[in-house]
C-alpha cells in the first residue's frame, strides 16, 4: 500500500508506518528525518519500504554517484539503480551541470545496512525521480529506525556539495582512523611487476633499488602466501608464508626494515581457499561459495570466525613486525540471494553488522599493538563507515587506465575526508616511451602514487624520468594531498586541476590546449599531463620560468611577464616552475 508525506510516497506493507519526525532546512541544504517502526512478522517475512519522490530542477546536465568511474551521463528513465551498504559504496547522488556545479545532491544517514538508490529522469515531464528502498529483517530485533535524508540544492561546485556530505557522516558517528604521515607516502607495489612470483631475495633486491631511489615504504602483494602461481585464491586463508619463497619471514621483514624501507603485507580477508589447510574446518560456517575464484567467503556472523581473522592479523603484526595490511576483497562481504541463512550458531544475525563488529574487532586489536599502523582498502569499499577502520583508500585495479586513475583519486578524495587516497599501481611498461609513462605519474600527482615498475628492467631515462616526479611529490606532498583542491570540468573527467597552499600553486593539465588559471601564487607549478607541447595559461605578473623536461632536464630558462593568456612550450610529462619576481 501506499501513504504520502507531503511530497513522498512511502510504500509499504500491513502492520509498518511511516512518519515525518522533523524536517530541518538551513541554506540550501534540507534534512529529512523519517521514523520508519514495523512489527516482528513484517521482519520475519522482511517486509521492506520505499520512498519515492520527484523534483523539478533545472540546469541538470550530469550525474555523480559513488559507483561513479568514468560514467557521468544521465542514464535511462526506467533504471538506475545501485545499491550501498557498509561493505560497499555508499549512499549519496549528485546532479550537476556542464560548469561542475551542483544542481541537486541527495544522500542517506543508513551507511551501514543495504540500501536501494533509484536515480531516474522521466522522459515525458523532464523531473528526476528519486527514491530509496530497504528491507527490514536486517534490523536485528529491531521495530524501528531513523533514516535521514539530505538534500542540497546550493549553487555550489558538486565537490563541494559531496564533501560537505562527507563531512555530515562524520558527525554522525563515522569517524576516520587515524592517519598517520607515512599513509601520504609514494610507495613500491610488488603486483603488476612481479604478480605471484615474489620471494625474499627478489623483495630484498627490489627494495634497494626502491630506496635509492627514493620509496620508503612498500606493498608485498598475493603469492607471498602459496607456492602456485596459476591466478586465483585456492591457497588463501591459512595464511601461512610459502616455504619455497619466504622462509624466513620475520628476518626477511627485519632485513627489509634495515633497508630502510616499511613493508606492508596482503590478505584477501574474506576469502577461504579450497586448497587451504583451513577450508575444511570452516565447512557450515561460509557465507557463500565462489568458484570463479577457487574459493568461499568466510561469514563473519560466526564469532569463531571473526576471532580467526583477528587472532591472523594479531599474530602476522606481533610476529613479523609488520607495518601495515592491504586488507582486501571486504566488498564480497555483500548481502546477497546466494548467502548462507541465519542459524542459531550465530550470535549476529545481520551480515552488515557482522561485518562492522568483525572489523571493529579487527583494527581494535592491532591498533592497540602499533597505533600507527596503515590499512589499506580500495574501491568499492569506501563508504563512510570503512574509514573508521583504514587510512589509506586506493583506486580499483586499473592496470596502463591513466584515466580511471586521476578520475578516481579525486573522487575519492571528496568521499573518504581526511584519509589517504593512493592510486591503483602504475603499470610501467619498459618499452614505453619515458613521456609517455610520466604522463601516468602526472595523472595520480593529486593523491598518493603507488608504482609497479621492474625497477632492473626499465632503461636509465626511466629510471631518471621516474627519480624527477617521486622527488617532486614528495617534496610537494602536502600541497598536492591537503592543498585547496579544485577538480575542472567533471562531466569531462576532470580536464584540469589545482591545488593551493600558503604561497604556492600546483596544476595538473590533462587535455591538450586547455587553459588554466593558477592561483596567483609566488610559485606555480604546472604538470603538462596531456600529449601537447604547450599549455595554455591565463595569468597575470611577472615570473621566472623554468622548463623541465619529464625526466627534470632543463630545457628553457627566462623571464616572462604574463598579462592574461599565454602558451608557453612545455614538453610531454615535462613541468613548468614560475617564480614571482618583485
Amino acid at each position: 500500500m501506499e501513504i504520502t508525506l507531503g511530497k513522498f510516497t512511502v510504500t509499504l506493507h500491513e502492520g509498518q508506518s511511516c512518519s515525518l519526525k522533523d524536517v530541518q532546512e538551513s541554506e540550501g541544504v534540507t534534512k529529512t528525518v523519517f521514523h520508519f517502526s514495523w512489527t516482528e512478522e513484517n521482519a520475519a517475512n522482511d517486509d521492506g519500504f520505499s520512498v519515492y519522490w520527484t523534483e523539478a530542477v533545472a540546469g541538470v546536465m550530469y550525474k555523480w554517484d559513488s559507483r561513479c568511474m568514468s560514467a557521468r551521463e544521465l542514464t535511462a528513465h526506467w533504471d538506475d539503480r545501485f545499491s550501498s551498504m557498509l561493505s560497499r559504496l555508499s549512499p549519496v547522488t549528485c546532479y550537476f551541470d556542464g560548469l561542475g556545479r551542483n544542481r541537486y545532491c541527495w544522500a542517506l544517514s543508513e551507511c551501514k545496512h543495504p540500501v536501494e538508490l533509484l536515480n531516474k529522469i522521466n522522459d515525458q515531464s523532464g523531473r528526476l525521480g528519486l527514491q530509496f528502498s530497504f528491507g527490514t529483517r536486517q534490523f536485528t530485533r529491531r521495530y524501528e529506525t531513523e533514516i535521514t535524508l539530505l538534500t542540497d540544492v546550493r549553487d555550489v561546485p558538486m565537490r563541494e556539495a559531496v564533501t560537505d556530505v562527507a563531512a555530515w557522516w562524520e558527525t554522525l558517528g563515522m569517524k576516520p582512523m587515524p592517519v598517520p604521515d607515512d599513509a601520504r607516502e609514494p610507495l613500491y607495489s610488488f603486483w603488476y611487476s612481479y604478480h605471484q612470483e615474489v620471494n625474499e631475495a627478489d623483495v630484498e633486491a627490489e627494495c634497494r633499488r626502491a630506496k635509492e631511489m627514493g620509496f620508503r615504504l612498500c606493498i608485498v602483494d598475493d603469492g607471498w602466501q602459496t607456492e602456485d602461481i596459476s591466478g586465483g585464491y585456492a591457497y588463501c586463508g591459512d595464511w601461512k608464508p610459502a616455504p619455497g619463497k619466504f622462509p624466513t619471514m620475520a628476518a626477511h621483514i627485519r632485513r627489509v626494515h634495515e633497508l630502510g624501507m616499511k613493508y606492508l603485507l596482503w590478505y584477501s580477508v574474506p576469502l577461504i581457499g579450497e586448497r587451504s589447510e583451513h577450508y575444511r574446518e570452516f565447512q557450515g560456517k561460509l557465507l557463500r561459495s565462489r568458484p570463479s575464484l577457487k574459493a568461499a567467503i568466510l561469514d563473519p556472523r560466526y564469532p569463531d570466525t571473526r576471532a580467526f581473522l583477528v587472532e591472523t592479523f594479531r599474530r602476522a603484526l606481533t610476529e613479523w613486525d609488520l607495518d601495515g595490511f592491504k586488507l582486501d576483497f571486504i566488498d564480497t562481504w555483500t548481502d546477497d540471494p546466494a548467502n548462507a541463512p541465519y542459524n542459531e550458531g550465530m550470535d549476529i544475525p545481520a551480515l552488515q553488522d557482522a561485518v562492522d563488529v568483525c572489523m571493529t574487532e579487527i583494527t581494535t586489536t592491532l591498533l592497540a599493538i602499533k597505533p600507527d599502523l596503515l590499512i589499506e582498502f580500495r574501491q568499492n569499499y569506501i563508504g563512510p563507515h570503512l574509514k573508521r577502520f583504514g587510512n589509506i583508500f586506493r583506486v580499483g585495479d586499473c592496470a596502463g587506465n591513466y584515466t580511471r586513475n586521476r578520475v578516481a583519486i579525486l573522487d575519492l578524495r571528496m568521499l573518504t575526508g581526511p584519509a589517504a587516497v593512493h592510486s591503483d599501481m602504475l603499470m610501467l611498461a619498459p618499452f614505453e616511451d619515458p613521456r609517455v609513462n610520466a604522463l601516468q605519474m602526472i595523472s595520480c600527482m593529486f593523491g598518493v602514487m603507488q608504482y609497479s615498475g621492474r625497477l632492473d628492467r626499465l632503461d636509465d631515462a626511466m629510471l631518471k624520468t621516474s627519480r624527477f616526479w617521486l622527488a617532486f611529490f614528495k617534496e610537494h606532498r602536502d600541497l598536492l594531498q591537503t592543498g585547496t583542491l579544485t577538480a575542472y570540468e567533471p562531466h569531462l573527467l576532470y580536464t584540469w586541476v589545482k591545488s593551493t597552499l600558503a604561497n604556492e600553486c600546483a596544476v595538473g593539465v590533462y587535455a591538450i590546449d586547455k587553459c588554466v588559471r593558477p592561483d596567483p601564487a609566488d610559485t606555480i607549478y604546472i604538470a603538462n599531463g596531456c600529449m601537447g607541447e604547450r599549455v595554455l595559461v591565463e595569468l597575470t605578473g611577472t615570473y621566472h620560468v623554468r622548463v623541465l623536461t619529464c625526466c627534470g632536464d632543463e630545457a628553457d630558462s627566462y623571464d616572462k611577464t604574463f598579462d592574461g593568456v599565454t602558451a608557453p612550450a612545455v614538453p610531454v610529462g615535462g613541468l613548468l616552475v614560475l617564480t614571482r619576481k618583485n
